[in-house]
């Protein structure tokens, strides 16, 4: 393994990525075989005092949290206090689903309830004025009102349990409340005694005020679209009940550096078992692969399912990768391991959504292979770059642009009859891709690029022969 290898290209897409997406911070801890080899923090924690992040720093974890709700429930099914494979209704005021098909901890926990997102999770972003909201809001104080939310939309459930892969965070936050219900305790305090505990996650809480008394934390930051750029600004992080079990989970990547220790250990963490063998293959295994999402750009041919708050990538370039992200609206983050190498990634940052991009060129750096070559993101990425720049027809008839943005083309120009802005189509998952189509309002339009003989790119736009006239731009 070149680590320095690893290093200079992970660290030039880190530092790309910050600058294009405007992060103010992010750290980032990576294993093998139990021993740490490579961490780094990038950035900031808290801009207005210019606080450094730190391998320590505390972040929202958002949705990393799921596995920690799962493993909870699995401890209690563990020690005969529930059964995952028992209707909901058995614990829980719950009247939604088939009755002759009812919905169990099982399909919770592997996001195959059959239910759809009710947005229970952004009514507490809302409630908490995380961003202005777009959607009408429904009184969600206390679990009165959620189980109301829950039990109106009854019609809303079509398909029975296991046929469809709908990612509900309300499943979590009922998870966590049969977790309260079974034990006997708050879902926070028994995820701290059992889990965070045991796996010396001290600093590792559900309360951003405890957060922020720890000395080394991290803002949340939002952004709104402004001319066509993102403004980020600070935000307290999320902190609601209504989202403690589906993304509450406040921690730093050395501390979750010890919680995907117990999962590449099989349940075990120095010497104290949390979980059997057999039950954290269970949670690692995929369950629904009802899923319709593609990561086709970077890892062809992968089989993707979901475990129990997990998702499980299979073949992925010949091994098998256990992970997930969380994205709260102001903070975020991407966890995993690779059992078969042996591997951890640990990676946390202070703003929401983030391309899937630095997970996977950590693993298939880490794995020896050259990620230009064999993920289709990069191959692509170049290639639209070499598209890319200004086309002319005969003696400047017409000119067009061919840009991209957010990994789309688009044509843009001054057409005899009006301003022509098309995003357009690829016909292939090729990422070398020279057949294109868009959608105007007379019918789709194939846009064909060649590359002649000479070298010189052209592109055919209904009876024009575009010829490129610009040097594609380096990438920075």
């Amino acid at each position: 393994m070149d680590l320095e290898r690893f290093k200079r290209e992970f660290e030039y897409e880190t530092v790309k990525l910050m600058r294009d997406a405007k992060i103010p911070g992010m750290s980032l801890l990576i294993t093998k075989d139990g021993e740490t080899i490579y961490q780094r923090a990038f950035g900031l924690r808290k801009k207005k005092d210019v606080k450094p992040a730190t391998i320590d720093t505390l972040y929202g974890t958002s949705s990393i949290t799921k596995s920690v709700t799962s493993l909870a429930i699995m401890q209690l099914f563990q020690a005969g206090k529930l059964d995952i494979h028992a209707p909901i209704s058995d614990y829980l005021p719950v009247d939604i689903g088939f009755k002759d098909n009812p919905i169990t901890s099982h399909h919770l926990m592997s996001h195959s309830s059959g239910v759809p997102a009710l947005h229970t999770f952004y009514f507490a972003q809302m409630n908490q004025e995380l961003y202005p909201g777009k959607t009408p809001m429904i009184p969600l104080g206390n679990w009165d009102d959620f189980y109301f939310h829950i039990n109106e939309a009854k019609d809303e459930v079509i398909s029975p349990p296991g046929t469809k892969f709908y990612y509900w965070n309300g499943a979590f936050a009922l998870l966590s409340q049969i977790i309260e219900k079974v034990s006997g305790k708050p879902y926070e305090e028994y995820v701290k005694e059992n889990i965070l505990l045991p796996l010396d996650m001290k600093r590792s809480t559900y309360s951003h005020k405890e957060a922020e008394q720890d000395g080394d934390d991290s803002r949340g930051f939002n952004f709104i679209w402004k001319e066509n750029q993102i403004n980020r600004y600070p935000q307290d992080m999320l902190s609601s009940p209504f989202t403690a079990g589906s993304g509450g989970l406040i921690s730093s990547v050395v501390e979750m550096t010890n919680y995907l220790q117990c999962f590449l250990n099989n349940g075990e963490f120095r010497g104290k078992k949390l979980l059997s063998e057999d039950l954290v293959q269970e949670m690692v295994k995929p369950h629904n692969t009802n899923i319709t999402d593609s990561f086709h750009e970077y890892v062809p041919d992968v089989k993707l399912g979901y475990g129990y708050g997990w998702r499980v990538y299979e073949n992925f370039h010949g091994n098998t990768l256990i992970a997930h992200r969380g994205v709260s609206g102001v903070t975020g983050g991407l966890i995993g391991y690779m059992p078969e190498l042996n591997i951890t990634f640990a990676q946390l940052y202070n703003v929401s959504y983030l391309p899937r991009i630095l997970k996977h060129l950590a693993f298939i750096l880490l794995m020896g292979k050259e990620p230009k070559e064999v993920m289709p993101y990069y191959i692509r990425r170049k290639h639209y770059n070499d598209l890319c720049g200004r086309y002319e027809a005969f003696k400047k008839i017409l000119t067009i642009d061919v840009q991209e943005r957010n990994g789309l083309l688009y044509l843009e120009g001054d057409f005899w009859d009006g301003r022509l802005s098309h995003p357009i189509i690829p016909k292939s998952k090729n990422p070398k891709v020279m057949e294109f189509y868009c959608i105007t309002p007379y019918g789709n339009m194939d846009v064909n690029f060649t590359k002649l003989s000479s070298g010189e790119m052209t592109f055919e736009y209904e009876r024009y022969l575009m010829r490129k006239k610009t040097i594609e731009i380096k990438e920075d």
